[in-house]
């Protein structure tokens, strides 16, 4: 993920001016600003505010990033900055923003990207380590390989609360579903991981909660009544739901005290300029529902400003892992394990026609594909971890097809990454030869630090994933 933070233009996340703009107010102790004609004034550093002017490349896959003005000058000066994230609960901020704090020029701006990368890493490194010290481990780790896409990844490098929100959210899974399955385990760190994960997923954005109850409560389907009664008696999962709850409430607190979910709704100081204002909810709930593939095309890759698609191979590689793991669930799943991952599927292609049709009357036609990516993830790792209860390959078929999944995420992973920096220094219309001869932009550090510092990163992956398989097979 910090290899994103590096190779991504300033600006060319999704609204990242503007969650930059709020994270740099925030660790000043200004949360919400007063409000302007578009969003929230704040005071920020000057080489914050001005990344609005930076995104002259944004919605155009043509234009390279030269085109932004540079940064001003180092400078400590306090200026306002204009945020539509006005609103939004700061805890996200407060942990990203600091570095704003010690920097006063551009490196501050990647200061907070790795800030928000090493806390979106971390929490995917817990579900990582959670699934590992599983019985069977090798099928859910396919299954977290699939939820880490590139959009993921790419998400993570970047400032915005969604990404947080994502691995927040698989970690609290990953730590129910131990709890529930791996029964032999000390419960105090797996309830003490839930309650990490619930606290922070539900205060990243408005729909977090929606989000997290499914993250916790569908790994229930997987318990028997009496296993759940005496859970509820232990004290380490009393601690959890307490905790869970109190962060639950805050998040709600929050949401309802600013309004922050309801303001393009119901606001009329909020000029909404989303198409599909005032249409019906039946309309905003088909429209969203059949272009299901579409906004899963987007979870897998789809950067910048909607502008920078991966290239086919990567969607090739994601419809054959998550095609073949929903496959083999509609055909060799029965009973609780059927139930559970019908329900998590079920949930990420049902959720969003329902949210949109909510939204659509007051705030028009607002969804994203990274929008359900907490919840695709959650169904990625639960498909795969309930096959692993069915399928029972021999050690050669185990090896041969780990290092084929793992060989393909990689080369999958590397080919998104090289494109983003294709879309970025020459262009999608431009050729990979004009990316080494006639780069118009390139990263800090230059091409080869960001590229080959992916192939390395993938090709060292693939060696620990074969090595690790071979001694896994043999023992």
């Amino acid at each position: 993920m910090t290899l994103w933070s590096i190779a991504t233009p300033i600006g060319a996340a999704p609204d990242e001016p503007a969650h930059l703009i709020k994270a740099a107010s925030v660790a000043r102790g200004e949360f919400i600003g007063e409000r302007g004609s578009f969003g929230h004034i704040v005071d920020v550093p000057q080489y914050v505010s001005f990344t609005h002017a930076q995104t002259c490349f944004a919605f155009d896959s043509r234009e390279e990033a030269d085109c932004a003005e540079p940064a001003p000058e180092p400078s400590d000066a306090i200026v306002p900055g204009s945020t539509t994230a006005g609103l939004y609960n700061p805890l996200y901020y407060a942990l990203v923003g600091w570095p704003s704090l010690l920097l006063d020029d551009s490196s501050g701006i990647y200061g907070m990207r790795i800030a928000s990368a090493l806390l979106v890493s971390g929490f995917l490194a817990l579900a990582v380590g959670l699934v590992c010290t599983w019985r069977r481990r090798l099928l859910p780790l396919i299954g977290l390989a699939v939820a880490a896409t590139p959009m993921v990844l790419f998400l993570g490098g970047t400032v915005n609360p969604n990404a947080l929100e994502i691995t927040a959210t698989l970690a609290a899974f990953a730590g129910m579903l131990t709890i529930i399955r791996e029964r032999e385990r000390p419960l105090a760190p797996l309830a003490g991981v839930v309650l990490a994960g619930a606290a922070v997923a539900a205060n990243m954005r408005g729909l977090s909660v929606l989000w997290l109850v499914v993250a916790i409560l569908a790994p229930l389907v997987l318990a028997s009544g009496h296993q759940i009664v005496e859970l509820l008696r232990r004290r380490p999962i009393q601690v959890a739901i307490a905790g869970s709850a109190l962060a639950v409430l805050a998040a709600a607190i929050w949401l309802f005290s600013t309004n922050s979910l309801g303001a393009a709704v119901n606001d009329p100081l909020t000029e909404t300029i989303a198409p599909g204002v005032g249409a019906p909810w039946y309309y905003g709930a088909w429209w969203t529902f059949q272009a299901t593939l579409e906004h899963l095309q987007s979870a897998v890759g789809i950067f910048g400003w909607l502008d920078a698609p991966a290239p086919l191979f990567v969607f090739a590689v994601w419809i054959a892992l998550a095609g073949g793991l929903l496959l083999l669930g509609a055909l060799l799943l029965r009973g609780r394990h059927l139930v559970f991952a019908f329900l998590l599927v079920a949930s990420t292609v049902a959720l969003p026609p329902l949210v949109q049709a909510a939204y659509i009357s007051g705030g028009g036609l607002i969804w994203q594909g990274r929008y359900i990516l907490p919840v695709f993830v959650c169904a990625a790792l639960g498909v795969a971890t309930v096959l692993s209860d069915v399928l029972r390959p021999t050690p050669g078929v185990t090896v041969r097809a780990t290092i084929l999944v793992v060989s393909l995420w990689s080369v999958a992973q590397v080919h998104a990454f090289a494109t983003a920096i294709r879309r970025y220094a020459v262009g999608l219309d431009a050729s990979w030869a004009d990316l080494v001869t006639a780069a118009e932009w390139v990263p800090p550090g230059g091409l080869l630090l960001s590229l080959g510092g992916m192939v390395v990163v993938s090709a060292a992956l693939v060696a620990g994933a074969v090595v690790a398989v071979r001694r896994f097979s043999r023992a």
